[in-house]
């Protein structure tokens, strides 16, 4: 599969990502103290920051030259199965720590609208992330635009996160 046309695409994605990751990371370790002794702040923080990594990831896998779709594949796949996983652990994760620490937090204080949209983008970019690879695992091009699709969304989530985390912090 010819990955060319999806170049600058990726260089785009990949760079904007890594610097996103030193931003968030300076952001967050301006409040590092009151971020690890939350464990919902934690959870958001760690999230984000590994999701932009994966971006930076999943752009130079797709950057490496004349590499098989079938390889690309497996990297998807093995990015999704890490980010499924991830998220239906979080849900009891959640659950739990949002019980025992209800109302102490501006998070608590969301509509739950704001929840639901927040997981419902979530939930399709690591969809997004399934399908790319099942599509590059039979030479589709597809995968390349669910792709970038997962990778727009995944972008848009993780800015959204950490905003919302520093809201929530600063608060």
């Amino acid at each position: 599969m010819d990955t060319s046309g999806w170049h600058d695409f990726y260089v785009m994605a990949g760079g904007a990502a890594a610097a996103l990751t030193g931003l968030v990371v300076v952001a967050l370790s301006l409040h590092a103290k009151a971020i690890m002794a939350h464990p919902l702040y934690r959870d958001r923080a760690f999230a984000a920051i590994v999701a932009l990594v994966t971006q930076v990831f999943l752009a130079a896998a797709v950057l490496v030259p004349a590499q098989s779709s079938l390889a690309l594949a497996l990297e998807v796949g093995l990015v999704a199965v890490f980010w499924f996983s991830r998220s239906i652990w979080a849900v009891p994760y959640i659950r739990t720590n949002a019980g025992r620490l209800r109302g102490r937090a501006y998070e608590y204080r969301r509509p739950a609208s704001h929840w639901a949209l927040e997981w419902t983008v979530w939930i399709v970019w690591v969809f997004a992330l399934i399908g790319s690879s099942a599509e590059l695992i039979v030479g589709s091009a597809t995968g390349l635009y669910l792709l970038a699709i997962a990778m727009v969304l995944m972008f848009g989530s993780q800015v959204w996160s950490v905003w919302v985390l520093i809201a929530e912090v600063t608060e």
